[in-house]
């Protein structure tokens, strides 16, 4: 089992995510990172990337609060 501060943050990093995920829509629309990505790859391919992007960090968000792969660590 983790520890519970990678639960918790894997578990955040999730929750953002899935946020971003649902409201693509007004970060296309309302933040200037949202309109380079609309201006650079159009309508369609900026929501695109956007959910690709948001996908990305909830599967790895998913597999730090598993235990599948571990956060760096400093001695």
């Amino acid at each position: 089992m983790p520890p519970n501060d990678q639960i918790f943050m894997g578990t955040a990093i999730v929750l953002s995510c899935a946020a971003g995920l649902y409201h693509h829509r007004w970060f296309l629309e309302q933040t200037p990172k949202g309109q380079r990505l609309v201006r650079r790859f159009g309508d369609s391919g900026g929501a695109w990337v956007l959910r690709g992007l948001l996908i990305f960090g909830i599967v790895l968000g998913g597999l730090l609060a598993m235990g599948v792969i571990h956060p760096v660590q400093w001695d």
